[in-house]
C-alpha cells in the first residue's frame, strides 16, 4: 500500500545558504559613493559651524589653524564613514536578506588568539619601521604638517578608537569578499548588465571633474597648452563610457575571466585588496613609492589574517595593535607629543 503522504517534500529541504558575500560589486561602489559624498557634506557643515562658533568668538582661524582643520578632517571623515556604515548596515539586512554580523564575517576569537593578533601588530610596526630605514622613505609627508602638540591626541584616538574599524569594514568586510568572489567566477556577462548604472555614474562624476579642470585650465595664466587636449581627450572617454558602458566592461570582463582560469582567486583578492589600501593612503604620503609600498604591504598583512581567521573582528585588532604601537612609539619620541623635531613617519 502506497504511503498516504510523501517521505519527503520540496518544502522539507533545508533552505539554502545565504551567498557570501551576501552582496554585489554595485552594491559596494555605491556604498563607497556614498560615504565619500557623506564626508563631503560633513566637512562643509563642520566647517560652517566652527566659522560661525570662531565669528561669534572673536577666534581667528591663525590662533589655532592645524587643531581646528584636524578636527573638522576628523569630524568629516568619522561621519562619512558612519554614513557609509549604516546604509551597508540596511542594505544587507533589509535588501539582501542576511544578518549583517554574520555577512561581513565578525566572529569571535578566543583569547589565545586575540593575544597572538594583538602581538603580531605590533610586531608587524616594528617590522615596518626597520624596513622604513632600508628604503627612500621621505623626510616629510603632507600627513606630517597635521601632526603637531595641539593635534597629536585627536590623531591618536581617531588612529586607534574610530579608523581602524571603518577601513577594515569597508576594505576587509565589503571590498576583499568581492574581490574574491570575482576572482573566483569570473565576470560573465549576465553581471555585467548590473554594472552599467555604476559606469554610467562614475562617468558623469569623472566628466564633471574633468569639466571643471578645463574651465579652470582656461582661465590660469600663465597659459598650458598642453591640459586643454588632454582634458578634451577625458572628456570624450567619459562621454564615450557614459553613452557605452560596454566598452569598459567587456574588455574589463574578459580580463577578469582569464584571472578566474588561473584558480587563486584568495591571492588575487589579499593582493588587489593590499594594493588599494596603500592607494587610499597615498595622497597623505605626498605619493612617495617607497611610503605607498609599505601601506601596501601593511595593507596586505591585514587581509592575510582576515584570510587565515576568516574573521573581520581579527584584521581589526590587529589594525588595532599595529596603528597603537605606531602611536606609542611617537608618544615616547616626541616626551608626550610635546617636542616635534621632524613628522612622523
Amino acid at each position: 500500500m502506497d504511503a498516504e503522504f510523501p517521505l519527503a517534500s520540496p518544502l522539507d529541504a533545508p533552505p539554502s545558504p545565504p551567498p557570501d558575500p551576501a552582496w554585489t560589486g554595485p552594491d559596494v561602489v555605491f556604498t563607497i559613493l556614498i560615504t565619500l559624498l557623506a564626508m563631503v557634506v560633513f566637512s562643509a557643515v563642520a566647517y560652517l559651524g566652527w566659522a560661525i562658533v570662531a565669528h561669534a568668538t572673536h577666534i581667528t582661524a591663525a590662533a589655532q589653524p592645524e587643531r581646528a582643520l584636524v578636527a573638522i578632517m576628523l569630524i568629516a571623515q568619522t561621519a562619512g564613514f558612519a554614513a557609509g556604515f549604516l546604509f551597508a548596515w540596511a542594505w544587507i539586512n533589509d535588501r539582501r536578506g542576511a544578518r549583517f554580523w554574520e555577512a561581513i564575517h565578525w566572529r569571535k576569537l578566543r583569547p589565545e588568539a586575540i593575544l597572538a593578533i594583538l602581538v603580531g601588530g605590533m610586531l608587524t610596526m616594528i617590522g615596518v619601521q626597520i624596513l622604513g630605514h632600508l628604503l627612500p622613505m621621505p623626510s616629510e609627508v603632507p600627513m606630517d604638517r597635521l601632526f603637531t602638540s595641539r593635534t597629536a591626541w585627536m590623531l591618536l584616538i581617531y588612529g586607534t578608537a574610530i579608523a581602524p574599524f571603518f577601513e577594515e569594514f569597508f576594505f576587509r568586510g565589503l571590498i576583499y569578499p568581492s574581490l574574491r568572489a570575482t576572482f573566483r567566477d569570473g565576470f560573465p556577462v549576465t553581471d555585467r548588465v548590473g554594472w552599467r548604472p555604476v559606469v554610467r555614474l562614475l562617468a558623469a562624476l569623472a566628466l564633471v571633474t574633468v569639466l571643471l579642470g578645463l574651465a579652470r585650465t582656461v582661465v590660469m595664466t600663465p597659459w598650458n597648452h598642453l591640459a586643454p587636449g588632454l582634458y578634451g581627450a577625458g572628456a570624450v572617454i567619459c562621454l564615450a563610457l557614459l553613452v557605452l558602458p560596454r566598452l569598459l566592461l567587456a574588455p574589463l570582463g574578459g580580463l577578469l575571466h582569464l584571472l578566474a582560469q588561473l584558480h587563486h582567486p584568495e591571492l588575487l583578492a589579499i593582493l588587489v585588496t593590499g594594493i588599494l589600501f596603500g592607494l587610499m593612503h597615498a595622497a597623505q604620503l605626498g605619493w612617495a613609492w617607497a611610503a605607498v609600498l609599505i601601506l601596501v604591504l601593511v595593507g596586505i598583512v591585514l587581509t592575510v589574517v582576515r584570510a587565515v581567521t576568516g574573521s573581520l573582528m581579527a584584521s581589526w585588532l590587529f589594525h588595532v595593535a599595529y596603528n597603537g604601537t605606531l602611536f606609542a612609539v611617537q608618544l615616547v619620541a616626541t616626551q608626550g607629543f610635546h617636542h616635534f623635531t621632524q613628522g612622523p613617519h
